[in-house]
C-alpha cells in the first residue's frame, strides 16, 4: 500500500499565479476546509469574500518570498484564514453595523451587497459539486477538504480502501466533466 504523497503547496501556488485552474481549485478547497473547521457557517454567504481574501495573502506572501517553509504552508493557510475570518466577523459587528444585529434580514442583505462576484471556477466547482452523488460528495470532502489520508477517508465513511479511491477517481472525473477541463 502506497502512501499518498504530499501536496508541492509551493508548486500549486506558483500554478495558480500562472492561471491554472486546478491549482486554483485545490487552493481553494484548502481555504474551505479551513472555514468549515472554524464553524464559520454563520458567515457562509460571505465565504467566496473571504477565500478570495486568503488567497490574495497567499499570493502577496509567495510574491515577498514569505513562504519560506513548505512544511508549514497548511497551518500557514490556517492562520491566514482565521485571521481573515476574525476581521470579516469584527466588520460586522462594527458599531455602523450595530442596528442590524437584531435585523437578520438586514444583515443578510448586507453580507450579499458587500460580498464579491462569484469567480467562473468557484461557481462551476459549488455546481459541480452539487451534481455529485452524496457519497461522492463526501469522498471529495473527506480527502480535499478535510485533508484526510486515503486510509483515514476510508475508515471514516466504512469503505474499502479500493472503492474510496474508485469513489474519489469518479468524482474527479465528474467534477473535470462538468467544469469543462480535460479529463
Amino acid at each position: 500500500m502506497r502512501a499518498r504523497a504530499p501536496e508541492d503547496w509551493e508548486a500549486v501556488v506558483r500554478a495558480v499565479q500562472d492561471g491554472d485552474r486546478v491549482a486554483l481549485v485545490k487552493l481553494t478547497n484548502l481555504i474551505t476546509g479551513f472555514l468549515a473547521r472554524f464553524r464559520a457557517f454563520e458567515v457562509r454567504e460571505s465565504w467566496d469574500d473571504l477565500i478570495q481574501e486568503v488567497l490574495i495573502a497567499v499570493i502577496r506572501s509567495a510574491q515577498r518570498d514569505a513562504l519560506r517553509e513548505g512544511r508549514a504552508f497548511v497551518g500557514y493557510v490556517g492562520s491566514i484564514t482565521r485571521n481573515k475570518l476574525a476581521d470579516h466577523r469584527d466588520r460586522l459587528r462594527r458599531p455602523g453595523n450595530a442596528d442590524l444585529e437584531g435585523d437578520p434580514e438586514t444583515a443578510h442583505a448586507l453580507s450579499e451587497a458587500e460580498a464579491p462576484r462569484h469567480t467562473d471556477v468557484y461557481v462551476d466547482l459549488q455546481g459541480g459539486l452539487d451534481r455529485l452523488s452524496e457519497k461522492l460528495r463526501q469522498v471529495v470532502g473527506a480527502i480535499y477538504m478535510r485533508g484526510l489520508s486515503y486510509e483515514e477517508a476510508a475508515r471514516e465513511l466504512g469503505l474499502p480502501l479500493g472503492t474510496l479511491k474508485r469513489l474519489q477517481v469518479q468524482a474527479l472525473r465528474e467534477l473535470r466533466s462538468g467544469m469543462g477541463v480535460g479529463v
